[in-house]
């Protein structure tokens, strides 16, 4: 079949028009599809703003409460720096006072207050109320019954008598060992031996007993105590003790 001139001519209009328009709507759908992703794309920024706000909300109120609390703070501070003021006033006002009182009651000698008129009232005497045995080379003996202790010179934790003030001081012992035992044992002053002594019982079934005297000038802080010798004797090192004066040891300033 063989169609005119014209009536093709007329066809390939109607195609041509028929194009036209379908190209149209797919440009129409194209845009109507911008805008909606261009309002879903505002949604979200709205959505966003609006989080972002609720926060900065958030973060003004803890920024006020943060200013309040410095506040606070800053009240406390000026209260209590107005508190040290009045403890220092008291202080110094009871340092003044207590000035005045130790220049008229109070002797010093060599940086330490002692009572005018009892600076010879220092004296300890202490006991050992148990044996102890197999002491060690230079193990002090820690007398531990304290009867007098003047001063508080004398420590029960040590076996050290430190001297509270300085002065001639006079010591005096008393260390005994039993049955078949005995123990050699140094008085020291500053690791400095005064006096070298042994108690030996370690050949026979009874007592040994040993005494000594020592005087010695001693400065403040200087100790005195008794320990057990580094000498070589063969040697149980045991000290007996009963609580009774069968050892002990004891001293005073004597000036």
């Amino acid at each position: 079949m063989f169609l005119s001139f014209g009536v093709c001519i007329a066809l390939e209009m109607v195609l041509f028009v028929f194009a036209n328009d379908s190209s149209q709507i797919d440009e129409t759908t194209a845009i109507l599809q911008k805008f909606k992703n261009l309002e879903e794309e505002v949604s979200m920024l709205k959505q966003r703003e609006l989080k972002t706000s609720e926060e900065i909300s958030m973060l003004k109120q803890r920024e006020l409460k943060t200013l309040e609390e410095v506040s606070m703070l800053k009240q406390r501070e000026l209260k209590t720096l107005e508190e040290v003021s009045m403890l220092k006033q008291m202080l110094n006002s009871c340092q003044g006072g207590w000035n005045e009182f130790s220049k008229s009651k109070l002797g010093i000698r060599r940086g330490r207050l002692v009572p005018e008129g009892r600076q010879s009232q220092i004296a300890f005497h202490v006991h050992l109320t148990h044996n102890i045995n197999n002491l060690g080379v230079h193990q002090a003996i820690e007398f531990d019954y304290v009867l007098l202790n003047e001063g508080n010179g004398y420590s029960v934790y040590t076996g050290h008598f430190v001297a509270p003030v300085s002065g001639l001081y006079v010591f005096a012992w008393t260390i005994s060992s039993g049955d078949y035992t005995c123990i050699v044992y140094d008085v020291v002053k500053n690791n400095e031996i005064l006096v070298h002594f042994i108690s030996d019982a370690a050949d026979h079934n009874d007592w040994a007993v040993s005494s000594g005297t020592a005087v010695t000038r001693m400065n403040s802080g200087d100790r005195v105590w008794i320990r057990v010798s580094d000498i070589h004797v063969p040697c149980s090192h045991t000290v007996y003790g009963a609580g009774l004066g069968t050892s002990s040891f004891a001293g005073y300033l004597l000036n």
